[in-house]
Parts: C-alpha cells; structure tokens; sequence
C-alpha cells in the first residue's frame, strides 16, 4: 500500500506504509494522507499510531506457550537469531 506525503520541505511523494513508519520517526514526514479519513494528517498535531520502540516488539507474544516468561518476548527471539 502506497501513502501519499509532503515532507518538511513541501516535497510530495508516495512511498510505503513501513517507509512512512520510518520517516515519521526520524521526523522526515511533514502530512501524510489518510485514506480511511479522507484527510490531511499533521504530524505531531494529529493523533498517529504510536511507535511500538522501533523495529522489535519487546513485550510479551500471546501466540507463544510452553516456554519460560523471560521467553516469551519477539525481541528475545529476535535479538539470537541475528547472531
């Protein structure tokens, strides 16, 4: 799915929804356009979705059982695999 965005320096583009996750947290998107409300969104002045701390969810995945707590975490699972 594409987004429509003006960048802080009027630009326009369209890009991805992941890209505009991305550049909404280094602070890269001005607007961006939400079909679903068919509007304008400002960002830092509407309500945006919440980064969830960046690319890894460290909280508890209620998909997993069977394993310990100190487990039961995609960041854990995710930080040993990269190594």
């Amino acid at each position: 799915m594409t987004v429509r965005v003006v960048y802080h320096n009027n630009s326009y583009d369209m890009i991805s929804a992941f890209i505009l996750q991305l550049g909404i947290e280094c602070n890269k998107i001005k607007m961006f356009y939400r079909d679903s409300e068919r509007r304008w969104i400002t960002v830092g002045v509407d309500p945006v979705r919440k980064s969830r701390g960046g690319f890894f969810y460290e909280g508890p995945d209620r998909r997993m059982t069977g394993l310990p707590a100190e487990q039961q975490t995609l960041g854990h699972l995710q930080r040993n695999s990269l190594y």
